[in-house]
């Protein structure tokens, strides 16, 4: 029997990485993403593209973006272009996409559009790349890439923000074609120090007015020295603040660091366009360790969908995530101190321990594990440490599907993705 997910999108061949483009237009949620159509390895990337209704299943469709003169077509974001800001449009709204074009060659990352009129096919803008690559002293900016665009509410037109490696820089436009930009945001505090990858800015009402949330992941060349529960190599994290139309300023998580998900496997999560409400999906593997676990035909998976509230607790302003649609869901009531063993699809998967401060999960007993030899070696791999936004005893909901099980604990406070299986 396979065991490809059935609720978690995964391409028919090839590898997927990042989720790109996430938008919602005319009823049709769109994902694209990094993909190797070849084979189940990390190749010259292309964007891939899906397509759902009900954020359960999903529809691959035709490539939508392929590797040009400017390089291969890295990750990015997509908006429908409703006031025709862009020149391009006709009677339907374009759907516009920006990426990052990598040269293979000279490294040089540059930040390139397409559009489309039928939300499928695009065309790439002739003059790109629309933001160029700043040459120094030394060569091309490194790791300049993953443009993510938003209406920008205090200055009309779109802003986008963009990895500068070591910082998070800022763009603004009114045309998207002409792009300057307007500002640069870098922990004052690095707790996480690395490449700031796939930021996010995504916008909420709270009961002190509207705050922004600052959404990045990190590639760490060094993973010593963490605090504890941040995963090994490949962490998210995210900042609360405010936005001036420029830059944004942090209000929390410069000095204790804030995870949006603690499990090992969600990286370069982020948000829908043209949603009311924050809606989120990440790429469930780990840079870690992807590479090495056994597959077919294909390798790699999103997570399902999950809305995102931004609460004021006791500690602060803190994400709140709430599965987008229900599948498979099974709930546990557990006292400080209780342990439950989880299987899934009639295998041991991971046990789990409710503490005062923290959820502990160790999935040493999980397949995942057994046959990945680097899991099996490596500790930080297969045991996860979630930190508690609440005290006392803990109501926890698991969404299992076949090879992953995603766990929203006290309210979804504590979110866990965590890989118990691989396709072979």
């Amino acid at each position: 029997m396979s065991n490809r997910p059935l609720y978690h999108f995964t391409p028919k061949k090839g590898w997927i990485n990042d989720p790109n483009g996430c938008v919602f237009a005319d009823g049709v949620y769109h994902i694209f993403f990094q993909y190797y159509p070849d084979e189940p390895i990390w190749g010259p990337m292309y964007w891939g593209h899906a397509q759902s209704r009900d954020l359960l299943t999903w529809d691959e469709k035709e490539t939508a973006l392929c590797p040009d003169r400017l390089g291969y077509i890295f990750s990015g974001s997509a908006v429908i272009d409703t006031e025709n800001l862009s020149g391009f449009g006709g009677k339907k709204p374009r759907m516009i996409a920006m990426y990052t074009s990598h040269n293979p060659v000279t490294g040089e990352q540059q930040q390139s559009i397409a559009y489309s009129t039928d939300y499928i096919h695009f065309t790439k803008y002739e003059n790109n790349p629309v933001i160029p690559n700043v040459l120094g002293t030394d060569g091309y900016r490194p790791d300049c890439r993953d443009p993510k665009m938003f209406p920008d509410k205090v200055r009309g037109g779109y802003s986008a923000v963009l990895s500068g490696g070591d910082r998070i820089l800022f763009y603004h436009t009114d045309d998207f074609i002409h792009w300057e930009k307007s500002g640069e945001f870098a922990p004052e505090k690095k707790i996480i120090d690395g490449i700031y990858e796939c930021p996010d800015l995504v916008r909420f009402d709270t009961p002190d007015g509207e705050k922004y949330v600052l959404i990045d992941s990190v590639t760490m060349e060094n993973s010593e020295n963490l605090p504890f529960g941040v995963i090994k190599g490949h962490p998210m994290q995210y900042f609360v603040g405010s936005w001036d139309g420029y830059s944004f300023t942090a209000e929390e998580g410069e000095n204790e660091v804030l995870i949006p998900d603690w499990g090992t496997d969600n990286y370069a999560m982020v948000s829908f366009a043209g949603v009311d409400k924050p809606l989120f999906i990440g790429w469930a593997e780990n840079w870690g360790y992807v590479k090495t676990t056994p597959c077919r035909d294909y390798r790699g998976k999103m997570t399902a969908p999950r809305y995102a509230d931004l609460v004021k607790t006791d500690n602060g302003y803190r994400l709140k995530f709430t599965p987008a649609a229900e599948f498979c869901k099974k709930s546990y009531d557990l006292k400080v101190g209780e342990t439950v063993t989880v299987e899934n699809g009639g295998q041991p998967a991971f046990t789990l321990t409710v503490g005062e401060k923290y959820i502990h999960l160790d999935r040493k007993i999980s397949p995942i594990a057994q046959k990945t030899d680097l899991l099996a070696q490596d500790e930080a791999y297969t045991i996860m440490h979630a930190k508690r936004e609440k005290c006392g005893d803990c109501h926890i909901d698991m969404y299992f599907d076949r090879g992953i099980v995603e766990i929203f604990a006290d309210d979804g406070f504590e979110v866990m993705t965590v890989s118990t299986d691989v396709f072979e």
